[in-house]
């Protein structure tokens, strides 16, 4: 047969069966050539056998080929202080000082460090905002928050105050009581409901209208320091001058102290 290009062979017709043979020629190095054959068609995949399978399952088919079955957070794939571990981003593993316990509901908490406990009390100077921090180790969603009044006075009002952080210092304003009677002894409630995120910094705090009443406080050494005084001291507590009845949105220039911190309890809901 002539040289003839393969765009000018003559078409088989038929499909090719496992018994034709398809002519190949090979160089045998010294100026001929030596005359080959393969088979028409390869031999049929059994898989398994000749082909890899994946858990048991053929790749010899069509479709979608599913590896694993979806992954459902909290049911196949743990999560940690309720988040998913799937998704991208850095998943902080939280903690804290506060709250090492989980909450249970119906019990108080506060900034207390330690089981130590304080009968004592002081007095504010009015319009001054007071804040401690407040990092709870398990999240707590709360139904109420309180203070104690020790020593009355006629005309005496209080507010509660929850401020976020940002870089170790207190900014926006999260919550902010109604004006609480203060001209009677006894825990003053302020109703509302709200979740601490564990391993979070808050800021709980409260400021009054009048510095001749006594608010029930805990000592320095329930708390923990937010910097150093010297070599003597610590500071547990920072203030700020605000109007009573309009606490700002965001706090501003805070002032560190090193006072013994008023009693601010939250109840577990």
């Amino acid at each position: 047969m002539a040289n003839k290009k393969i765009s000018q062979l003559t078409a088989k017709g038929s499909p090719i069966a496992p018994t034709d043979l398809v002519e190949i020629a090979e160089d045998d190095g010294a100026g001929g050539y030596v005359t080959k054959s393969v088979s028409g068609l390869q031999p049929t995949l059994v898989s398994g056998t000749d082909i890899i399978t994946i858990n048991s399952t053929s790749l010899l088919q069509s479709g979608n080929l599913n590896l694993q079955e979806p992954l459902v957070s909290g049911t196949n794939i743990k999560t940690i202080n309720s988040n998913s571990l799937l998704g991208s981003g850095d998943l902080v593993v939280a903690s804290g000082p506060h709250i090492l316990t989980k909450p249970v509901s119906g019990r108080t908490y506060s900034v207390r460090t330690d089981s130590s406990s304080s009968s004592a009390s002081a007095v504010s100077a009015a319009n001054t905002i007071y804040l401690s921090p407040f990092v709870p180790a398990n999240s707590l969603t709360i139904s109420n928050l309180q203070i104690n009044v020790a020593g009355a006075a006629a005309g005496a009002s209080a507010r509660i105050l929850v401020y976020s952080d940002s870089n170790g210092v207190p900014t926006t304003k999260l919550i902010e009581s109604t004006t609480l009677d203060c001209s009677t002894t006894g825990a003053k409630t302020y109703t509302t409901s709200y979740t601490f995120t564990a391993g979070t910094t808050y800021w709980l705090g409260v400021y009054t209208n009048n510095a001749s009443f006594f608010m029930t406080t805990i000592s320095s050494s329930n708390t923990i320091p937010i910097s150093t005084n010297a070599f003597t001291t610590a500071y547990t507590s920072v203030t700020a001058s605000a109007t009573f009845g309009s606490a700002p949105t965001t706090l501003g220039t805070a002032t560190l102290a090193t006072g013994t911190m008023y009693v601010i309890n939250l109840t577990a809901a």
